[in-house]
């Protein structure tokens, strides 16, 4: 069943089958129930399955401001209020990862299970080609104060554009302000907090949430296993989804 939910004043589209012990799927930036389809199928005949639209994606409509992750935080917490999913195990992937850090170390009593795909949070490290796009961002925009360059250093940073910002940095377009404040976060330091039983599932190919950062969420989870899938991408749920669903399955029906 896809319906809709309104969470204060903003339209969430959701998905929901199944019956059991609830489930939560937590997509990634630019990301929709779509997204999660093949999950959503492999798992809705064993558990109570719901997948969201975070706000601005999908179908769902836009935050009223730029948002950070507190911000979305919020709102996952009062769609399962309203669904009334209580302590749900969640399967998150990129982006989604860290509205789930949040919510399981500031409320632990509403995480169960936690399964982060590829999942996003970890700072990541400043490497020679990120110093000098941000260098190179930093002297456009620092140019455009020098009388009469107006017209030209705009021609220059349409022109730098692709090259300076990420994919999701360029396709973000009105969500483009909370984009940079949810990156701008590392959860690090919230992990240590987080109670639930762990399992991450990390591509060995992953360009956008490269696999130290899963090493890093295993080092400072209390309770965590990392499985790595030889020559998976960012989407190893999508990659090899038949290994994903089997793995997933049997960690979710575990005691």
């Amino acid at each position: 069943m896809i319906a809709t939910l309104d969470i204060g004043g903003i339209r969430i589209r959701y998905k929901r089958a199944g019956s059991g012990t609830p489930v939560l799927l937590l997509h990634g930036w630019g990301g929709s129930i779509e997204s999660f389809e093949p999950v959503f199928q492999a798992l809705s005949p064993a558990f109570d399955t719901v997948a969201i639209d975070f706000p601005g994606h999908g179908q769902s409509s836009l935050p009223p401001a730029p948002w950070n992750v507190s911000d979305f935080l919020s709102f996952t917490i009062g769609v399962m209020d309203n669904l009334g999913l209580k302590q749900p195990h969640i399967v998150a992937h990129s982006f989604g990862g860290r509205v789930t850090i949040k919510l399981a170390a500031e409320h632990p009593e509403r995480a169960g299970k936690l399964l982060f795909t590829a999942g996003a949070g970890v700072a990541s490290k400043l490497t020679l080609v990120k110093s000098l796009k941000r260098a190179a961002a930093a002297v456009a925009h620092g140019l455009e104060a020098v009388p009469g360059a107006a017209g030209w250093i705009g021609r220059l940073k349409r022109q730098m554009k692709p090259h300076l910002g990420s994919r999701d940095y360029l396709n973000a377009g009105e969500l483009r302000e909370t984009l940079i404040r949810v990156v701008a976060e590392d959860l690090t330091p919230y992990l240590g907090r987080i109670r639930s039983k762990c399992l991450l599932v990390w591509g060995d190919q992953d360009q956008e949430t490269p696999l130290y950062m899963g090493e890093t969420m295993k080092a400072n989870l209390p309770e965590s296993e990392l499985v790595v899938f030889p020559g998976a991408g960012h989407f190893p749920y999508l990659d090899q989804s038949n290994k994903f669903n089997l793995l997933a399955l049997k960690f979710l029906r575990e005691p």
